[in-house]
């Protein structure tokens, strides 16, 4: 195999591979015995006839088209390794000619990334601070959770769970005919439209109430907008919600292991500081990500980008069709085309490409990593806190994939631990993979900050 390299730009690479007569040989005889096994010539019995007949009876080319499909992908591997090409996306490859066999393959390598000073990041994080307002509001939620439906003898009020025969017509169309429904009554609800609520209130059981509203703007299925639906509602019941007092009876109810209400005040305050600050912690990381990487520049590979376009795109597809929505449907509605939906997604996949890259790069650089038994222990964790214990979570991070996605999660992570380190001013030495002190706590004069 003959291979020349020819520098493109943009991290970028174009390989030319020349086939040896001997290797293509080698190839097409493994395609003639595949082949022979699901051919019938005549006056040979099936599996038997010669290389040099079968290739006389499919021509050369059909055998040689034939080999394309493996031969491509394995010629192209072959030439990355020889080159120990770093490759970061799948090669656009092609036959440039057959005689001799000749592969072009465009082959996208990792672009060097420039982090500059980013050990002299400095900033500082959230005070997180939880106020008794913040406490009670979480008291009435949980009182909220704890109240019963009781039947009422009055008109409807906001709040109140109703249930009610409901029909909507569309000029003579019924989009809504549904009998027995419960329904929350909220005044800003906007299902099933804006202002269904309002036009409810103060009806009384057994009531029967016509009104007309209009699908706004921004409605999920476009062709609707701006036509009028004409409702029919029937009151069959109403209920309110009864809470329970807030009191020490109420507190040792919830199963939180309090029995007063002073010491149920105390473990809300507690619960909300610590959600709070894993909030206030992950938008200081995120800051520092955003800092960082606004400070760095890559060249990405034009390949690299188109597929994590196609990334992108797979990803919305499969959201839509857990809606039960196709990808055609949804352009449809929102009148675009694919082009310019990739061009929408573009800047997002910039984004999460150089995101991605700074990160492996600050990994790099300050000497992280993540063992197999790192990993496996992870997995440990994660089976004892999720419900399914050592069942099908377990068994699905356990595959390959699923081990090399864990394995990227804790690789984020502590290098995310690492930033965060570095910009409170709190790291200390670290020796990165190629030897060299990489970070050393108070070196210079600060920069950044919020």
């Amino acid at each position: 195999m003959k291979i020349s390299q020819v520098e493109q730009g943009q991290s970028q690479v174009l390989l030319n591979i020349e086939l040896e007569p001997p290797e293509l040989e080698e190839h097409l005889d493994g395609v003639y015995r595949r082949i022979v096994q699901r051919i019938n010539i005549p006056g040979f019995r099936k599996g038997k006839a010669p290389r040099e007949v079968v290739e006389r009876y499919m021509g050369r080319d059909a055998l040689l088209d034939e080999a394309l499909d493996s031969l491509l992908p394995s010629v192209t591997s072959r030439a990355i390794q020889e080159r120990s090409l770093e490759v970061v996306a799948t090669p656009r490859v092609k036959l440039a000619q057959r005689e001799p066999l000749t592969i072009e393959a465009t082959v996208a390598v990792r672009p060097p990334v420039e982090l500059g000073e980013y050990l002299q990041i400095r900033m500082d994080g959230e005070k997180v601070e939880i106020t008794q307002e913040e406490v009670d509001r979480f008291l009435e939620t949980l009182r909220g959770e704890m109240g019963t439906w009781e039947p009422v003898e009055r008109p409807v009020e906001p709040g109140d769970l109703i249930t009610m025969d409901v029909r909507g017509l569309v000029g003579e169309e019924t989009v809504i005919d549904e009998e027995g429904v419960e329904y929350i009554l909220s005044l800003d609800s906007s299902n099933p439209l804006p202002g269904f609520g309002e036009k409810l209130v103060g009806a009384g059981r057994g009531e029967r109430r016509e009104f007309a509203l209009s699908f706004p703007e921004g409605y999920s299925q476009v062709e609707m907008v701006g036509k009028e639906c004409q409702f029919t509602v029937a009151v069959e019941e109403v209920k309110e919600r009864k809470l329970p007092e807030t009191d020490d009876e109420f507190a040792g109810s919830l199963n939180m292991g309090v029995k007063t209400l002073a010491e149920l005040r105390s473990k809300l305050e507690e619960n909300l500081r610590a959600q709070s600050q894993r909030a206030a912690d992950s938008r200081f990381e995120e800051q520092v990500v955003q800092t960082l990487t606004g400070r760095v520049q890559v060249e990405l590979p034009p390949i690299l980008v188109e597929d994590e376009v196609g990334h992108i795109l797979s990803e919305q597809a499969e959201a839509l069709g857990r809606q039960q929505v196709s990808m055609e449907e949804y352009l449809s509605n929102v009148g675009k085309s694919v082009e310019q939906l990739q061009e929408e997604v573009r800047p997002i996949a910039v984004e999460r490409l150089t995101r991605g890259l700074v990160m492996q790069e600050v990994a790099r650089r300050e000497g992280i990593s993540v063992s197999p038994e790192d990993v496996e222990k992870e997995l440990d964790s994660i089976g004892e806190e999720s419900d399914s214990g050592e069942g099908s979570l377990r068994r699905l991070l356990s595959s390959e994939e699923g081990r090399k996605s864990v394995g990227r999660m804790l690789l984020t992570r502590r290098t995310l631990e690492r930033l965060t380190t570095i910009a409170r001013g709190e790291a200390v030495a670290a020796v990165s993979s190629s030897g060299e002190t990489s970070a050393q706590e108070g070196q210079g004069e600060p920069e950044g900050g919020s």
